[in-house]
Parts: C-alpha cells; sequence; structure tokens
C-alpha cells in the first residue's frame, strides 16, 4: 500500500472515530435531556392530580381491574393516563378505566425508593409516593407516551452528517497527505534522473526548514561523497596506468636497447642501473599505495602511542638525507617545555615519520636549491604546530585545492619533477587519522608553507599512557 493512502485511511480512521464520538455524545445528550423533561412534566401531572384527588381521599374506594388481552396490550388506546393506589396495592382512582393496572410488585419497588421509573407496556411511566392530608400512604403513577419521532430524527441527521463526513475526511485526508509528501515526490524525481557520468546536481532541500529539507541535506552530503568518491576513481585510473605505465615502458626499451647487440660491461651495468632507478620507482608507488589503502579501509585497527615529537623529526630528516644526500633539512625549534612530557604526541609512529618525510622531501624537490626550513613551536598543552617551508616557485591558486588529490601533479613540474602525485595525499590521510589540522600558506616572499597543527591532549593522559 502507497503512504498516500496509508496516511489517509490513518487519517481517516482517527477523525471518523473523533466525528463518531462527538455525534453519538450529541445524540445521548438530547435524548437524556428529552427524557428528563418528560418526566419532569409526569412528575408535575402527578403531583398535581394528587392533590385534586385527596380533596375526597374518604370516597375513594378499590375500582374493578380490566385486563386487555396480550396482544391489545402493545398498542394501548390511550397515550397518557394518572392512577392512586392504596396501601394494599389496590387501585383506588384512574383517569382512564381501561388502563392496564401496575403490578404488585412494580409498586413495592415505588413504595421502597421512593421515585421510581420504569415501562408499563408502551407507556413511559413515573412512580411516586405521597402522603393524603390524613397521612395515609398512596402511590401515584404518572403514565405517557414519550414520542421517538424526534430522537429518530436526530439520529438520522446525524447518520446523515457522519457519512457525509467521511467522504470529506477521504478527500481531504487524499489532498494533505499529496500535499505532505510532495516533497518527497519531488527528491525522488530529481533523485531518477541522477546519472554517473554527471553527480553534479543536487536535490533541492525547499524553503521549509523540516525533515524532508534535512533528508534532502543528507542526501545532498550523500552525493558529495559519493561524486568525490568518483572523482578520485577516476583520477586514480587515469593517474596510476600513467604512473606504472612509463617505468614499464622505460625498462622495456632500455632492455630492448641493450640486448640490441653486445655491449661494454660498463654499459650494462649503466642499463641495469637505469632498470633499478625506475624498479624504486615502482616500489615506491606500490608502498604509498599500500599505506593508503591501510589508511581507508580500516583505520580503527592502526595502534597508536605516546612518542617524543622532536624524535621523529630528527629521524625523518635523517631518513631524507640518506635516501637523497642531496637534500637539506634545516630544523629548527622553538622555546623548548620544562618537561618532556609536553614533547609527547599520541600516533602511529611509522606513519608520521612517513608524513613528515614526505613533506620535507616534497619541499626540497621544488625549491631550487634542494634546502627545506622545518620551524616547530612547542605548547605545554600538546598543541604544538610545525611550519614546512620550501623557497620554490609556489603554487598558482587554482591548483592548490588539487594538490591533495591523489596523483594529481602540477602541468609545469609534470616533464621537470620527477614524482607520483601520491605524497600529499597521503599525507593529509595520515594527518586526519591523528586529527592533525593541516592548513596551506603562501607567501608574498614566494615559496609555500604547510602548516601542521597538533591537537591539544592532557598531561594526566600522557602520562598513563606513555
Amino acid at each position: 500500500m502507497q503512504i498516500r493512502a496509508r496516511l489517509t485511511l490513518m487519517f481517516m480512521a482517527i477523525a471518523a472515530g473523533i466525528l463518531a464520538t462527538v455525534l453519538f455524545a450529541v445524540w445521548l445528550t438530547y435524548k437524556t435531556s428529552t427524557e428528563a423533561v418528560f418526566f419532569q412534566n409526569l412528575e408535575s401531572r402527578a403531583a398535581l392530580t394528587a392533590r385534586t384527588v385527596f380533596q375526597n381521599v374518604d370516597a375513594l374506594t378499590a375500582l374493578p381491574v380490566n385486563w386487555l388481552e396480550p396482544d391489545d396490550a402493545d398498542t394501548l388506546p390511550y397515550r397518557e393516563n394518572v392512577s392512586l393506589y392504596n396501601e394494599a396495592y389496590q387501585r383506588v382512582f384512574t383517569m382512564r378505566p381501561d388502563a392496564v393496572p401496575v403490578a404488585v410488585k412494580t409498586l413495592q419497588d415505588i413504595q421502597q425508593a421512593g421515585r421510581y421509573q420504569f415501562r408499563n407496556q408502551n407507556l413511559h411511566a413515573l412512580g411516586l409516593v405521597m402522603q393524603s392530608p390524613s397521612q395515609r400512604p398512596f402511590t401515584i403513577v404518572a403514565e405517557g407516551f414519550c414520542d421517538p419521532g424526534e430522537l429518530i430524527r436526530l439520529r438520522n441527521i446525524l447518520i446523515t452528517g457522519f457519512l457525509f463526513g467521511i467522504l470529506v475526511l477521504a478527500a481531504s485526508g487524499w489532498y494533505f497527505a499529496g500535499q505532505a509528501l510532495a516533497p518527497v515526490s519531488r527528491i525522488m524525481n530529481q533523485v531518477n534522473r541522477l546519472q554517473p557520468d554527471d553527480l553534479s546536481r543536487r536535490v533541492e532541500t525547499g524553503a521549509n526548514r523540516d525533515e524532508l529539507a534535512r533528508l534532502a541535506e543528507t542526501f545532498n552530503s550523500l552525493l558529495d561523497r559519493v561524486e568525490r568518491a568518483f572523482r578520485m576513481q577516476r583520477l586514480f585510473l587515469s593517474n596510476v596506468s600513467h604512473e606504472l605505465k612509463n617505468p614499464l615502458m622505460a625498462i622495456r626499451a632500455q632492455l630492448d636497447v641493450t640486448l640490441q647487440r653486445d655491449r661494454e660491461p660498463a654499459a650494462y651495468k649503466k642499463a641495469l642501473q637505469s632498470v633499478l632507478e625506475d624498479i624504486h620507482a615502482l616500489s615506491d608507488v606500490e608502498e604509498k599505495l599500500l599505506q593508503l589503502a591501510r589508511i581507508y579501509n580500516n583505520p580503527n585497527a592502526i595502534p597508536l602511542k605516546f612518542i617524543r615529537l622532536d624524535e621523529l623529526l630528527y629521524q625523518a630528516k635523517d631518513q631524507l638525507q640518506k635516501n637523497q644526500p642531496g637534500y637539506r633539512v634545516a630544523l629548527e625549534f622553538g622555546e623548548m617545555p620544562d618537561s618532556g612530557e609536553a614533547l609527547l604526541v599520541r600516533a602511529n609512529e611509522s606513519l608520521l615519520r612517513t608524513a613528515l618525510l614526505n613533506m620535507m622531501q616534497n619541499a626540497c624537490k621544488y625549491s631550487p636549491d634542494q634546502r627545506v626550513s622545518v620551524r616547530v613551536f612547542f605548547q605545554p598543552d600538546g598543541a604544538h604546530r610545525i611550519d614546512v617551508c620550501d623557497n620554490g616557485p609556489g603554487i598558482p591558486a587554482e591548483e592548490q585545492a588539487l594538490i591533495f588529490e591523489p596523483f594529481y601533479r602540477s602541468p609545469q613540474h609534470r616533464g621537470s619533477v620527477k614524482g607520483t602525485g601520491i605524497g600529499l595525499a597521503l599525507v593529509r590521510s595520515i594527518l586526519q587519522l591523528h586529527h592533525i589540522a593541516l592548513e596551506f600558506r603562501a607567501p608574498e616572499t614566494g615559496g609555500a608553507t604547510f602548516q601542521l597543527l597538533f591537537p591539544a591532549i592532557g598531561r594526566t593522559e600522557t602520562v598513563g599512557n606513555a
């Protein structure tokens, strides 16, 4: 069943229940009020008749009883009557001699209750106990026909109004359910128009800040992530094939040329050295891809512990200068804290060292003098800051948002500087894992500055886990 139909039925059921309750209460109130007025009239008639009869109470004697046949009792020839009964349950006065007498059991109930309402054949009756001026107890029974015509007409009117109300409720419920679900239908139509080749479209949130607007915003946020994932996938496929194809083609070409004829041992050695460099490049790409996959697939499984940040920086510097003897790292520390515990950061030692190493290597690679300046500012609460500065040509404004994408390389450096385009993407992933903010600065003097902002940690936590 469609939601619109289900909402309409639920609305009809609730509203119909309320309407039926209200209409029944109206009918019951009117019926009770009508009967109360009717019995008040009977009581007045009985009291007036009794006062008149009591003026000559000594002349009252028992009257003969005229019983009607059973078939005639259902259609009495009279509509009202007043009768008096003495203490011996004998009828001593009646306005209708042909009236059906009241049963003794009923008279006993009247005397016990003092005021008693009952039915006598098809008439409503009210019994009262009154005393004559001589203090003799008499039972007065006033009977009358309560015409049900008004109640029947009111009942029919209320039933007709109820059925008409159900039709109105069904129509209004269907309309309002459609209006309430219109944004959902709009979202569904917009989602159906989305295609994998164009994920730039977004769902309209509308002017209302309701649950459906938040649903649309949530879906748009999902589309942002999906679009980013598709873009990274396309970028990955287009670039990884290029990065793997070039070394493989170079290796193949060098081997083909080397094997075309016999050469001197020095030529073979040179060719093998070139092939080894290409293999190292492939190995570097593979290692970085594995680290990216490890971070993306199961970041919660990566162990973290407290390590000294200054020692980690020295390790990254030594490793860089060992791998690239021509690179130079100027490591500058600000004011050192009094306690060694203030130098501790919670991190995965291998991954954070890789991030620092890649940033230093990247800065040296794009600096004309192959030099990088690393300035460290320690804070007592652990909110340390590291500035990695180079004196290269800088990064154009239109490329600053792309430098952290996997395999992205600036067009102006693709032919002149070797690289894979994975370094900064890996750096950002590692820093996000450690909740370290990464900010980019472009000084007016040139070059580029990357700032690493470490999160503050409590010293009690540090001591307990170091």
